[in-house]
């Protein structure tokens, strides 16, 4: 009985030992599986890899590109706001607003259909989507196969001066201020008239000074303006100086003649003459009332009147003609010819930004008093205005 109960307690400890050095074994087998796991999915890796590349290159073609990238689209977008800022700005103008603008890029890289998304003032808005519209071509967006498609896009454009420190920006204000309209060009045509305001062309004592209209020619060069304000930007009182070359076509065969106390002209029947001129220039100072309904300078209409005054620098008579054995000639004679050596003329000018009409009537005779009968022209034409 012992013995057995002695093989009993032998062999249950046999198996209870077994069972316990099974558990490690269990727990060894176990790790290589998990290594082979760990294996597989690092195999897996480079297709995973290999896939989000190539979701990224497509992911950069998906998004239009201005001409030359974002870089370019900001130096456009600067160089078209400080044009306009340069021609419409006042000394109200809302310097630092911004106007938020979407649009569409077909897949023809146009732009199309901008809308103003949040704005500021209709001069403004309108500026915006002025730029915008202008401009160029986009490399259009792209969808998943590299096809191009229509897009959309939004732009904040800042009203301001990107690249200026302060001094700087405050004297680029000031540009702005002050605006005049009596720098630029003029052109048109002389009428001789008998007197001021008296706009009778027949000249019946003296009928080599009736002029021929059509190649009597006025040049004006105004180069220098200034303007004081008054009343904000919408009245003030312009001057400036200029150049004005004048050139009066006599209408027969006229050859002037002079001496100390007088000038006349004789004719010449005998000879046929293609251009019988007398021109003379004159340095030029004017003093305006300035009338503006906008200090926009492009969207303003504008009314000056006042006086110029001029001092006269050159004059001579220029012939020219063809012999009658067919030689052809030009002769130029330089005199004073008893020119008055001052000019006064009672000036109107209208117009509407860069562009408007004046009409001056001299107030002082053209030639000396004493030396022939009064010839007071009146000057007319078209001005191109330049603002400074």
């Amino acid at each position: 009985m012992k013995a057995t109960l002695i093989y009993s307690f032998i062999f249950l400890s046999f198996c209870a030992t077994s069972q316990v050095l099974e558990k490690p074994q269990i727990v060894e087998i176990q790790e290589p599986i998990t290594q082979e796991v760990i294996s597989e999915i690092g195999e897996s890796e480079p297709p995973i890899r290999e896939e989000v590349w190539i979701e990224s290159a497509f992911s950069e073609n998906r998004t239009p590109i201005f001409p030359g990238g974002q870089d370019s689209l900001d130096r456009y977008i600067k160089n078209e706001v400080e044009r306009f800022i340069y021609a419409d700005t006042s000394e109200l103008f809302p310097w630092g607003e911004s106007v938020y603008v979407a649009f569409k890029i077909s897949s023809e890289g146009r732009v199309f259909d901008p809308i103003v998304e949040m704005g500021y003032n209709a001069m403004l808005d309108s500026a915006a989507l002025e730029i915008v519209r202008n401009l160029p071509l986009w490399q259009p967006a792209t969808n998943d196969n590299g096809d191009a498609i229509e897009s959309s896009y939004r732009l904040q454009i800042l009203f301001d001066f990107a690249d200026l420190g302060l001094d700087e920006f405050e004297m680029d204000k000031e540009r702005f201020k002050n605006k005049a309209h009596w720098a630029g060009f003029e052109l048109g045509l002389q009428a001789n008239t008998v007197g001021f305001l008296s706009p009778s062309r027949s000249f019946k004592n003296a009928p080599y000074w009736e002029n021929n209209l059509s190649k009597s020619m006025v040049f004006n060069l105004n180069l220098f303006q200034m303007k004081k304000d008054l009343i904000k930007e919408l009245f003030g009182i312009t001057s400036g100086y200029g150049f004005a070359f004048n050139n009066m076509e006599l209408t027969s065969s006229y050859i002037l003649k002079h001496d100390d106390q007088s000038v006349f002209a004789v004719s010449d029947s005998t000879q046929i003459y293609k251009r019988n001129s007398l021109y003379a220039a004159y340095f030029t100072v004017p003093m305006l009332l300035d009338f503006t309904t906008n200090a926009a300078y492009k969207k303003t209409v504008y009314l000056n009147a006042g006086l110029i005054g001029g001092i006269r620098i050159y004059s001579h008579q220029r012939l020219t003609g063809t012999y009658i054995n067919g030689d052809k000639f030009e002769n130029t004679t330089k005199s004073n010819f008893n020119l008055n050596p001052w000019m006064l003329d009672a000036t109107i000018r209208l117009g509407y930004g860069y562009f408007g009409v004046f009409a001056n009537y001299a107030m002082l005779s053209l030639f000396k008093e004493g030396s022939t009968i009064g010839v007071y022209p009146l000057r007319f034409g078209i001005s191109f205005n330049v603002p400074q």
